[in-house]
């Protein structure tokens, strides 16, 4: 992929940046900063950039700014969060009369990908965290490590970006139109109630869609999109989490709990069970019961 980065505005006098270079361990082992500051936007700012390896954030302070990633166009204001991977193409810019102000950091390591990942699918780029500070304050700790030069400031840095990156996944301030749904969350969780009322039958994503009064393809999207699962995903854990607890009260044997969890084999419970635990029924109850 070709590389390049334009910044169309450097000479951009309201700034403060800091760029870091990570040691081995950092990069071995730890989430780390490549580089962070705070731009005061003038009416000329813009950025266009492609294959640079590394995840960025940015919070809007106030003001607007505009994206274009990914094939769509997005709007972010204050108290909003803009999260992309720079590998990919983007160009970013500031509104021309509410010039936009914005704190950003640049990360990767560790398992930036699969946080990346996991909030871009839910919540696509732009996260509106109004009511949540700890992001910013998060943010805000980073710059002054960086200033003060701590000495254990990649295993601090490392922890916050894990913070940030934890609190936009938990984010309960999504707008609708983020979540690209097409049905209210209601209907979801009437589809997971009908999963706890019903986990021990032979359920089937058809049913599970009746219950979210939609079609199985829109529901399959919408609820991987709410929950991070697919519905045959879902309905696993919760059996699975029913079983564990029949296996630690002793009651019932392994094949007992498997038709009480709605396995129609022992072998597909035992196969499940361990593919999600690693390790048996029978070696999960002998570590708690003994």
């Amino acid at each position: 992929m070709k590389k390049f980065w334009v910044d169309g505005n450097v000479n951009m006098p309201n700034m403060v940046s800091y760029n870091y270079t990570p040691s081995l361990i950092a990069k071995s082992t730890f989430f780390y900063l490549q580089t962070l500051g705070h731009f005061f936007c003038n009416s000329e700012y813009y950025t266009r950039r492609e294959g640079y390896r590394s995840y960025l954030l940015i919070y809007t302070i106030s003001g607007k700014g505009y994206a274009k990633y990914r094939g769509r166009s997005y709007e972010t204001g204050e108290g909003q969060v803009l999260l992309m991977d720079c590998y990919n193409y983007q160009e970013y810019w500031t509104d021309k009369t509410e010039l936009w102000h914005f704190k950003w950091i640049h990360f990767n390591g560790s398992t930036s990908s699969g946080y990346f990942n996991l909030i871009y699918d839910r919540f696509g780029p732009v996260i509106d965290m109004h009511g949540r500070p700890n992001l910013l304050k998060c943010l805000n700790e980073i710059i002054e490590q960086v200033k003060d030069n701590d000495f254990q400031l990649e295993v601090n840095v490392s922890r916050l970006i894990v913070e940030m990156l934890s609190e936009l996944l938990v984010s309960d301030s999504q707008k609708k139109e983020q979540l690209k749904l097409a049905l209210p969350n209601e209907n979801i969780r009437s589809s997971l109630e009908f999963v706890e009322n019903n986990y021990e039958k032979n359920i089937s994503l058809k049913d599970m869609a009746s219950a979210a009064c939609c079609s199985e393809f829109h529901f399959s999207r919408v609820f991987k999109r709410v929950t991070g699962y697919s519905p045959y995903e879902y309905l696993l854990k919760y059996r699975i989490n029913i079983a564990k607890s029949h296996l630690k009260d002793g009651d019932f044997t392994v094949e007992e709990i498997a038709g009480l969890v709605g396995f129609g084999s022992i072998s597909n419970f035992i196969r499940t069970f361990k593919s999600l635990e690693q390790m048996t029924p029978l070696k999960y109850r002998k570590y708690w019961v003994g």
